[in-house]
């Protein structure tokens, strides 16, 4: 990896990006509360199961910025789902190699998407990064500071409101590369 940096690094041809999935839901997670002494912190659950499914891809590089597919909970994310963000990341980089980390979920490694990843070699590059190592993704810390940037102690009406707020979330980021390079910058984990 150390030989590889400067190349990619150097490179405007290329584009390299930290790719994962995650789950969200409209209720808050409860990591931490305060409340007056004797009197336990209430927050508001509607166990309706609701939220939404995220793909997301940040560029972790060059020219920060974050791409995300958003889908219902109802709808999991399979191979299909993948390979049309995959998609949408070459088509906005025409032009350019696109360099994907990505880790070992079973749609990633799918023959569908060994058959797209072949099709696409002249402009694509996928690195599967060791198993059980979300430590070694940077998505990972994205996800982190939107779910934080999330909680509320009363749940959302619906998955509408949710995923109005993360299009904002990530929005605002978008606005902001120095936040995503602190959170996501690459240097950090292809050392």
């Amino acid at each position: 990896m150390l030989n590889l940096l400067p190349t990619l690094e150097s490179s405007s041809n290329i584009v390299v990006y930290a790719s994962d999935e995650t789950g969200i839901s409209v209720e808050s997670d409860n990591h931490y509360s305060w409340s007056p002494v004797g009197h336990p912190p209430i927050l508001e659950k509607n166990a309706r199961h609701e939220g939404v499914n995220i793909i997301g891809s940040t560029a972790i590089l060059n020219g920060y910025h974050i791409v995300n597919d958003i889908y219902p909970s109802s709808k999991s994310i399979t191979t299909k789902e993948v390979k049309a963000h995959i998609q949408h990341l070459l088509d906005i980089n025409e032009g350019k190699k696109v360099v994907i980390f990505l880790d070992n979920a079973r749609f990633h490694k799918s023959l569908e998407m060994q058959k797209f990843y072949y099709d696409n070699r002249d402009i694509l590059e996928v690195i599967f990064l060791p198993k059980y190592s979300p430590y070694m993704n940077p998505q990972e810390q994205i996800w982190h500071y939107v779910k934080a940037k999330l909680y509320k102690p009363s749940a959302r009406e619906c998955k509408y409101e949710l995923t109005y707020d993360i299009n904002l979330i990530l929005g605002d980021l978008n606005l902001n590369k120095d936040k995503i390079r602190s959170l996501a910058d690459g240097r950090k984990y292809l050392l």
